[in-house]
């Protein structure tokens, strides 16, 4: 009888080692790590990215920190962006850790954060206007840093409001001080 309880007693620590540790994940090469950043950040759905993010696979060699939209609103006039910005950061960070971060990667990649807040909006067209002032935003000033947030907030993205108090126009600063607009009344 001892013995078949020290034999239970194991295969029960077994399986609930099994069960409570998770996911383990092989190192994978520099080809493979680059196959599998591209897949999360252009042939999964956001929803499937969060979804990885949560699980973080990988976790010692692809770089899951964001700062989100974090400097500046992650739900300007009550749009959510946030997960966009979460996987922009994802690609900014891998891509760099990478070393293939340059002028053509970087377009690619703010293209993606541009095309989900698009799809984020749906039809609704306020929100595609504000979704294309923060794409112009980072087109402006996402290559000085490593987030999103920090291209936003660079800038300076303020939202008009008429006599009524709706929003009217969003505008921001592009990196040689002139004034990007979107109005919003269409």
């Amino acid at each position: 009888m001892p013995r078949n309880r020290s034999l239970l007693t194991t295969v029960t620590a077994t399986v609930l080692l099994l069960f409570s540790t998770g996911t383990a994940h092989a190192d994978l090469t520099d080809d493979e790590l680059r196959t599998v950043t591209d897949e999360y950040v252009f042939a999964r759905s956001l929803d499937e990215f969060l979804d990885l993010r949560s699980e973080k696979p990988y976790a010692d060699q692809l770089d899951w920190s964001s700062d989100s939209c974090s400097l500046s609103p992650d739900e300007p006039l009550g749009y959510r962006f946030g997960a966009s910005c979460n996987r922009h950061d994802f690609g900014y960070r891998n891509y760099q850790r990478q070393d293939r971060f340059h002028a053509d990667t970087r377009r690619t990649l703010d293209d993606k954060f541009r095309d989900d807040m698009h799809d984020e909006c749906g039809d609704d067209a306020t929100c595609r206007g504000v979704a294309t002032i923060y794409y112009q935003a980072v087109r402006q000033f996402g290559g000085s840093g490593s987030s999103t947030a920090e291209a936003v907030e660079r800038a300076d993205i303020t939202v008009l409001t008429g006599e009524d108090g709706r929003a009217e126009k969003v505008t921001s600063i592009d990196a040689r001080g002139g004034v990007l607009e979107v109005d919003l009344r269409n």
